[in-house]
């Protein structure tokens, strides 16, 4: 009988630990989830800033482009370029919201 007390008492014991290594575990999981969700708006945001860099970086090289050309054609079928792509992403998305 004392045998089969030590044996239940092991087995306690050791579902004891087993419990406790899986709290531990699953808030190291919620702080891994929680830091995630902050690298992936740091990613977002990095994203977002990579994009208008372009954007800047466009702008200034129409504008170099600009300055540099005596060719007054030149510069209107570029301004007529940047029209059309602006009228397809407005067009574009005026259908998303509809």
């Amino acid at each position: 009988m004392e045998d089969l007390h030590k044996l239940i008492s092991g087995i306690d014991y050791k579902v004891r630990n087993l419990i406790g290594e899986n709290h531990k575990l699953e808030q190291t999981v919620i702080s891994l989830q929680t830091e995630k969700q902050k690298l992936d708006k740091i990613v977002l945001e990095q994203s977002e800033l990579i994009n208008n860099l372009k954007e800047q970086i466009k702008t200034l090289k129409l504008g170099e482009a600009i300055k540099s050309s005596s060719d007054i054609t030149e510069v209107k079928l570029k301004i007529n370029n940047l029209v059309r792509k602006i009228d397809r992403c407005v067009g574009m998305i005026t259908k998303t919201e509809q």
